[in-house]
């Protein structure tokens, strides 16, 4: 393999690698060091954060719900997806964001408004505030007729207890832009792709940092790597100066 292979070390650890990938990570891990020794931090870090899991880092009760009835007086619109219906036949640009406080968030959604005013996409920004908890702090109300990924227009964003998403949403409005806001189940790269399903978008701007994550984004497969194997749609990569990189 060319270079290390930090991006593949969870998926090897948690059995998640194709027989042919996990052969080769193996034979490289046999002849470098550096990847040996961050082997051992990921499989560390993994054990503590397993530990953590059984820790009740949040209560669902106390979160903002993440399903949403549409309020009788609000005309439907293309964006409502309650029913699972597309969003209509314009191009979709999907946007990582977060609560509005790190400035690698507030670029992106800075370089997702350039392309989707130049592509005359729609614009849904995705919310990954929820990944700030180690587990899912949702998982408790599974099976249990529980919450559910939501589209959120302006004023549902205000009303689901998510202000910084209703402030984001008007922004793009003042820009000219038709956005809306997802609120997923779930984290990381499977929950960014069955939005993209869903949506059926074309692309996903998400930030640069993402190219050389933490280690504990690296151990629970917050990895560019990931995202690129498992969303189905085109990535841009968006950097703090503004500058955007195509992901090939």
């Amino acid at each position: 393999m060319n270079g290390h292979v930090h991006d593949e070390l969870p998926a090897l650890l948690g059995g998640e690698l194709p027989p042919a990938v996990a052969a080769a990570v193996h034979a490289h891990l046999a002849g470098c060091d550096t990847c040996r020794v961050e082997l051992a931090a990921v499989a560390f870090a993994t054990g503590e954060l397993r530990s953590a899991a059984r820790l009740p880092f949040a209560v669902p009760a106390e979160l903002p719900p993440l399903r949403l009835e549409p309020p009788a007086e609000e005309t439907p619109g293309s964006l409502d997806l309650s029913a699972g219906q597309r969003i209509g036949p314009a191009a979709v640009v999907v946007a990582a964001t977060d609560d509005g406080l790190d400035p690698a968030y507030r670029a992106t959604r800075q370089a997702a408004f350039a392309v989707a005013a130049r592509d005359g996409a729609r614009l849904v920004l995705f919310d990954r505030s929820p990944e700030l908890y180690l587990v899912d702090p949702y998982e408790r109300a599974r099976g249990n007729g529980g919450p559910r990924s939501s589209l959120l227009s302006q004023r549902t964003a205000g009303r689901a207890g998510r202000p910084y998403l209703a402030d984001q949403l008007a922004e793009a409005r003042r820009l000219g832009l038709d956005g809306a806001a997802w609120v997923a189940r779930g984290h990381g790269p499977d929950a960014l792709a069955a939005a993209c399903e869903i949506l059926e978008a074309e692309r996903v701007v998400l930030p640069a940092t993402l190219a050389a994550p933490p280690l504990v984004d690296r151990v629970r497969g917050h990895t560019l790597a990931a995202f690129r194997r498992r969303v189905p749609a085109r990535i841009s990569l968006a950097d703090l100066d503004g500058t955007l990189a195509e992901v090939d």
